[in-house]
Order: structure tokens, then sequence, then C-alpha cells
């Protein structure tokens, strides 16, 4: 009877996500289609459902992922369900503890439109005819596409400041702990440098504004702006692991110049041939770190070695290669 009930209680959550699926995408349609309207027929009411755009389509990936994750939960429950009864034991499963990224993800989504927000906010109150709100529109599009350009390409830094280290313990606490617990011992900050000069292009504005709103650790060098995180290392010397608001990469680099890169959070970059690349987004840090380490285990087997060089110049080539 329990387990028929527990069975029904997971079809409910399986319906609920998938309304809110149909609902979330359909609103995302429905923003899409307005905001082009008001485009082409100059109405700014409903040009301002531009907002819109990027938070349904979060909640729509946020949903899809909640809904995929019950979907693969209904195979593996079903299994050990099965075997609970064969032993005729009930047995607890064990929580695991929730990945950090995730909040990362949707502080990230709110500050996006937030500051997406202010921005039009701020040009309609200069302008009303709704000339200049087109133009940053168009920019925004340009910058999309050549975002990396404009901001430029950074360079690494080895941040050694007090303030920064207390800072990103405190920031990145959950993480650190859920990290030593596995094995993991602190290494250094890693700073990403990028110069304030390019400002004057108004993508980086756009950009470290919301990096800012998200919690992002920052310090100003000289010229340059750097956002720091934390890198630690595995206790077999085999795998670092770069903390960000956004959540986790697990690099491990071989002696043959490859790269295995594990990442906790979403993105659409694309990698160089040498880096084997693979995504965990619904598990805990613990899950996502036994993917990564599993896998290296795996290329060993089959004849690739780890580079053993443990240092900041080491990981900061690994950085730049991926």
């Amino acid at each position: 009877m329990r387990i028929y009930l527990h069975e029904m209680s997971r079809r409910l959550w399986i319906a609920f996500y998938g309304v809110a699926l149909i609902l979330f995408v359909g609103l995302l349609i429905a923003s899409l289609s307005i905001f082009i309207n008001g485009l082409i027929i100059h109405l700014w009411f409903e040009c301002v459902t531009l907002p819109m755009i990027p938070l349904m389509a979060w909640l729509s990936w946020i949903t899809f992922c909640l809904l995929r994750q019950k979907l693969r939960a209904i195979d593996v429950d079903g299994d050990s369900s099965s075997k609970t009864i064969e032993a005729g034991q009930d047995r607890q499963p064990q929580k695991p503890e929730p990945n950090p990224s995730r909040n990362g993800e949707w502080r990230a989504a709110v500050c996006v439109v937030l500051a997406l927000a202010a921005f039009i906010a701020l040009l309609w109150v200069v302008d009303r005819s709704g000339i200049l709100i087109l133009a940053f529109i168009v920019l925004l599009c340009i910058s999309d596409a050549f975002g990396n350009k404009l901001i430029g390409r950074p360079i690494a830094v080895h941040l050694t400041s007090p303030s920064i280290d207390r800072e990103s313990h405190s920031r990145y606490q959950s993480e650190l702990e859920q990290l030593t617990k596995i094995g993991f011992k602190p290494l250094f900050i890693f700073g990403e440098s990028r110069s304030l000069y390019r400002l004057f292009l108004i993508y980086p504005v756009y950009l470290y504004s919301v990096m800012l709103l998200n919690g992002e650790i920052a310090t100003l060098h000289g010229s340059r702006i750097v956002f720091g995180h934390p890198v630690l290392i595995s206790d077999d010397d085999k795998a670092y692991v770069h903390i960000m608001r956004l959540g986790l990469k697990f690099y491990t680099r071989f002696q043959d110049g490859n790269i295995l890169l594990t990442k906790s959070f979403g993105g659409t970059t694309k990698y160089a041939s040498n880096v084997i690349f693979q995504r965990r987004c619904d598990g805990s840090i613990y899950d996502i770190w036994m993917e990564h380490h599993i896998r290296v285990q795996q290329l060993e087997v089959v004849g690739k070695l780890v580079e053993e060089e443990i240092s900041f110049k080491t990981f900061s080539r690994i950085w730049a290669e991926t």
C-alpha cells in the first residue's frame, strides 16, 4: 500500500512538472511573439516583455531538468524497491547534500533579468521615442555573438590577499565544507583579470554588473578588475576543482595533453579537441566528483597517465585551454 501511494505521489509530481514546463514554454513563446510584434509596430509597452524572455527560458530549462530527474528516479527507485521487497527490509535511501550551483544559477538568472530591466528602464527615461532602446537591443544581440572579444582575453592572477581569502571562505563555505569531506585540499585563490578600459565598450558594464550582483568576489589591481575563485586539489593529486558562483568545474590533465573537464552547470562553450567534456547538473557535489573520478579511472585503464605536477602555473595552463 505504501509503495502504491509513493508511486502515485511521484506520478503527481511528474504531472506537475510537465504542466509547469508547458506553461513556461508557452509564456516564453508568447513573450517572444509580443516583443517581436512590438519591434515591428513600434509599441513600447510590448517591447518591455524583453526581460520575460531570459526569465521564461531559464524557468523552462530548470523545470525540464527537474522533470528529467523525476523520470530517472522512477527507474532507480523501481529497482531499489524490488530489491527491498526481496530482502524483506525497508531501507531509507540516503539523501545527498544539495548542489549549491543550482542556487548560483537561479541567482544569475534573476540578476540578468533585473540588470536588463534596469538598463531598458534607464534608456526609456532618456528617450521616450524608443530609438535608443532598439539600438541597445541590437547592441545586446551583437554583444552576445562577440561578447568574449568585447571583454577581452582574461589574464590569470594568483590572489594572495588575506581579505580576499577570508571573503572567499565565507562566500563558498558550503562548497568548501562538502569538498573537504570528500578529500579535497585548498590550493589558492585563482583570479581572472580584465582591463577596466573595456568598460567603454558598454557590454562589459552589463556583464560585470551581473557578476557583482550575483556575489562574485572582485578586487581592483591598478587599471584591471579581478574576479577571484577558490581552487582545490583532490587527495590523490589527480584533479583540480574550480569553484564559482554558477557551480563547479573538475579538471584532470593527462600527459598526452588531453584534459578531462566535468561541469556542474550549463553553458554553450565549445571546447578544443583535446578537452574531454562531460556535464552533470542534477547531482550533489559528491555525485559530480564521483562521475569525474570514475571517468579518470576509465581513461587510466586505456593507458592515459595523469600529469602529476601541482602548481598555479599548471592550473593556469589547464584553465587557458578550456
